[in-house]
């Protein structure tokens, strides 16, 4: 008999605490997609696919049936958005429940958003199919292939009408999307300058032009300026080291001339834990190549204080210095 009413006792916690708990018990996964499917299916018609379909259950959330997936078109995959849904519900309410209520976004809401961001790209390479043969969009970067070698004031022409044409349409490009347009040529088919764009007052706007890493002979160049680096510290500076961190600014002006900034690391600062952690990364230094021919022109340390700079201090300082070494980046 005690052990009958213990059993029950039991069973009844257990009831009890399944009851507290189910509000935490999500969807399955398997159940999830093919909820996901039907309203794909009854929506769409089947336009519409996904994958990464992964449980989206946080702190922030508390809702053990939200999913993230990426939805695209199954015809057009570049139309595309990432999203987050309650897949319990979905069939009933397709409201996007990480955006504010008042704002009502739906899942085609969201759709739309991505045909508009595609076919302004399409409009884009369409104005430019003359100049550019080939234009490629991807989340960070803007290929722009010349397939042929291109002069320097020719170049420079271009690229400043192809970021006017971005900004007239930077809403529906989405400007959170901080875009680096790569070139290419036919000397450099990966790649030869990375021109990075910054958006200010509702527009793009270059910044300084880099070499590539993937431009043609750039591992040789790589070496041969960390090798001339570390030979001119060696006697005035033998407690600095080479770091991983580079920026190499090429001059506009002839697409060969370059500053190559090195950053440098004092290996006499060590932090083991004890005591104010310092900044081991205290040196700039620079060096002024050609990238036609590989010859080093000169170098110097512009600072072994770059660890009291702050990022504007320290950008201005290059600039100023690659500018005076004659190096147009403006």
């Amino acid at each position: 008999m005690k052990i009958t009413i213990i059993s029950i006792i039991c069973l009844l916690v257990l009831v009890l605490i399944l009851a507290g708990c189910s509000k935490y018990i999500g969807i399955p996964k398997k159940k999830a997609a093919r909820n996901l499917e039907a309203y794909l299916q009854n929506k769409y018609k089947g336009k519409l696919a996904y994958s990464d379909l992964s449980l989206f259950f946080n702190a922030a959330t508390m809702d053990p049936n939200m999913y993230g997936m990426l939805i695209y078109d199954k015809d057009i995959p570049e139309i595309e958005f990432y999203t987050h849904l309650n897949l319990k519900n979905i069939l009933e309410n397709d409201t996007l429940p990480m955006y504010p209520i008042a704002d009502a976004m739906t899942v085609d809401d969201l759709y739309k958003r991505a045909l508009t961001r595609y076919e302004t790209k399409q409009a884009v390479i369409a104005d430019f199919k003359e100049e550019i043969p080939e234009i490629k969009f991807s989340t960070e970067i803007i290929d722009l292939n010349f397939k042929t070698d291109i002069k320097p004031n020719e170049l420079e022409a271009i690229v400043a009408r192809f970021i006017d044409r971005l900004s007239q349409s930077i809403e529906e490009l989405e400007s959170a999307y901080q875009f680096s347009l790569r070139i290419r040529t036919t000397s450099h088919p990966e790649g030869f300058m990375i021109i990075p764009l910054e958006v200010d007052d509702s527009k793009w706007h270059a910044k300084p032009m880099l070499l590539s890493e993937k431009a043609v002979g750039f591992e040789t160049l790589k070496t041969m300026i960390l090798k001339n680096i570390q030979a001119k510290l060696e006697t005035p500076y033998p407690y600095y080291k080479t770091t991983e961190h580079s920026k190499i600014y090429m001059d506009k002006s002839t697409l060969s001339r370059g500053a190559w900034v090195q950053y440098l690391e004092d290996k006499r600062i060590v932090n083991s834990g004890k005591g104010k952690w310092r900044n081991p990364q205290t040196g700039l230094y620079v060096v002024y190549f050609d990238l036609d021919t590989k010859f080093i022109y000169r170098g110097e340390l512009l600072t072994d204080e770059n660890d009291t700079m702050s990022y504007r201090e320290e950008l201005r300082q290059i600039l100023d210095t690659v500018e005076a070494e004659g190096i147009r980046i403006k």
